[in-house]
């Protein structure tokens, strides 16, 4: 395969919403003619005797034998590997300690991936023997969308293993389903579980990742490289952190039922779950904020959180510091916040200290500069990548202890790619609050044409709703005497009085926002329902005594 085959053409976006793949029209397998390479990595680690099989199989590949190359990862077996005499035309074999060093199966596919040439990665574990269309029925997915993370098949087998002459030659006529009896078989239960429950992943949630398993998955090189790739110091659960981050930069997953697979022996998970979950729980929890399970510990840090908040430095020094310490002060402890200002222009040079022309920031600077949940960032960040929300808050509102985490609750239950939150006298969205989730972000920046709004795109492949400030405990500082500017202590809020306080979701009332209501009909709509309520509650806290801050 020439390395000029590495260089991938650019697909046709087309826009798929959320994780519907329906729209995608891949050619039938058997009746078309493949153009992109295709590189299947396979990561061993002694398994001389199924690797053997593994080979074989795919020596009887359909998918044409000039676009793919097999790139078997030796990860440090004792003895070491050696490729047999039944295998595909272009085959190599890889020493992972000769490339790179690391050792487990993530840091021998990242090795395999960096490698090759294909335009497709195609993993393949060492212990799988797959169909003649296994390849072919995957990869054209890929050939429709570069978004496209295809899931293969496969059944567990203990019975007992066909010689690797027998396992060629059944593939190469068609029998590849007699090499073992289907009834003393088994499904990869909850993964199959989890695929027909959503129709097909169809109808899934922001979870769908967690059908992501390396067994069998094919993807575009240009994805994986979006993605910065498999974590090489993950040892185990790389799969799914992995599908995690793939999730986030906007992938959508296809189940591939004709990429079907004997998997040689049952699965580690299979056979030592309850060990396996425990090693992996810390190691995902750190860089996975989802499912919420991982994280059952409130008021910890880690390295990725759920939640990254922007608040730009454009306001008085009091009134950006009581924005950010409400959002740190929350009951969604997992969020990070973005402090967006000129912070290279405090320099050190002589000045007049009290009528410093910076001294609102130098402020915040002080404020913050040992806080470990708050970065000084000179620009907003594009997305929040690999964290799962960007919320986007404008120095002059105050949240209250609770907003971020229903917010959140909001967004996943209408599965929305953004919530825009307008206080009372929003005028335009920059003037409220927006929860963007990073798949729907990531999948809307790689699609959009060059005059098109983001939040627009992002509302055609995610879905976009809005809902009012006062619903949420979102105030406009502005409308509120200094006075009352206290950053609240946690649990505790500082907001209008409510004399029901509406904490059930069911109890929200959001407005869709698509091809029909318009954002100025969405504007009129909210302002219009709350603002002489909220009016005259900010009229009575007016007339109250000023709490004293803290």
């Amino acid at each position: 395969m020439s390395s000029r085959t590495r260089a991938t053409t650019a697909r046709s976006p087309v826009r798929l919403f959320r994780n519907d793949w329906s729209r995608l029209s891949p050619p039938e397998p058997g009746d078309w003619q493949p153009t992109r390479s295709v590189s299947l990595i396979i990561p061993a680690h002694d398994c001389q005797r199924s690797l053997d099989l593994t080979l074989a199989a795919l020596s009887a590949q359909t998918y044409p034998s000039g676009l793919l190359e097999v790139v078997v990862v030796d990860d440090g077996s004792d003895p070491p590997l050696a490729l047999p005499r039944l295998r595909p035309e272009n085959c190599r074999l890889l020493r992972l300690a000769e490339h790179g060093g690391g050792w487990g199966r993530s840091a021998a596919l990242h090795a395999g991936a960096t490698r090759s040439e294909g335009e497709i990665l195609h993993w393949l574990d060492a212990d799988m023997v797959v169909f003649p269309e296994h390849v072919a029925a995957q990869a054209r997915w890929q050939h429709v969308s570069d978004e496209a993370v295809t899931l293969g098949y496969k059944r567990f087998v203990e019975a007992d293993w066909p010689s690797p002459e027998q396992v060629a030659e059944s593939c190469a006529a068609g029998t590849a389903d007699q090499l073992f009896p289907f009834d003393e078989s088994e499904p990869h239960e909850y993964v199959e579980r989890l695929i027909d429950a959503t129709d097909q992943l169809r109808g899934g949630d922001h979870l769908n990742f967690r059908a992501h398993v390396g067994a069998t998955a094919a993807l575009s090189r240009s994805l994986y490289t979006e993605t910065g790739g498999l974590d090489p110091g993950l040892r185990l659960g790389e799969d799914t952190e992995f599908g995690y981050r793939l999730a986030q930069a906007g992938a959508v997953f296809v189940p591939e039922p004709r990429a079907k697979s004997w998997h040689l022996g049952r699965s580690h998970m299979m056979t030592r779950g309850e060990a396996l979950r425990r090693y992996n729980r810390p190691f995902l929890a750190d860089l996975m904020p989802q499912p919420r399970y991982l994280r059952a510990a409130a008021q910890r840090g880690w390295a990725v959180p759920l939640v990254v908040a922007v608040v730009r430095a454009d306001g008085p020094y009091e009134m950006v510091r009581t924005c950010v310490d409400r959002l740190l002060a929350g009951d969604q402890t997992d969020l990070r916040v973005v402090l967006v200002g000129h912070w290279a222009e405090l320099t050190d040079d002589r000045r007049p200290v009290l009528a410093d022309p910076l001294l609102d920031r130098r402020l915040l600077a002080a404020t913050y500069r040992s806080e470990p949940r708050v970065e000084l960032a000179e620009e907003s960040p594009r997305t929040a990548y690999p964290a799962a929300y960007l919320l986007e808050v404008g120095s002059h509102l105050g949240v209250d202890a609770d907003t971020v985490r229903r917010l959140v609750a909001v967004a996943d239950q209408w599965q929305v790619g953004l919530l825009r939150v307008l206080p009372v006298g929003a005028a335009t969205p920059e003037d409220g609050l927006s929860l963007w989730r990073t798949s729907a972000l990531s999948r809307a920046l790689r699609v959009r044409g060059p005059d098109e709004e983001l939040a627009e795109v992002v509302a055609e492949v995610a879905g976009r709703r809005w809902v009012s400030g006062d619903d949420f405990g979102v105030v406009d500082l502005r409308l509120l005497p200094e006075s009352s500017w206290v950053s609240p202590r946690p649990r505790q809020v500082v907001r209008p009085d409510r004399r029901a306080r509406r904490a059930a979701l069911a109890g929200v009332e959001t407005i869709p926002v698509g091809g029909i209501r318009s954002l100025a009909t969405a504007t009129r709509f909210v302002a219009g329902r709350y603002a002489g309520l909220v009016a005259d509650r900010v009229r009575q806290r007016v007339r109250r005594p000023a709490t004293p801050a803290d």
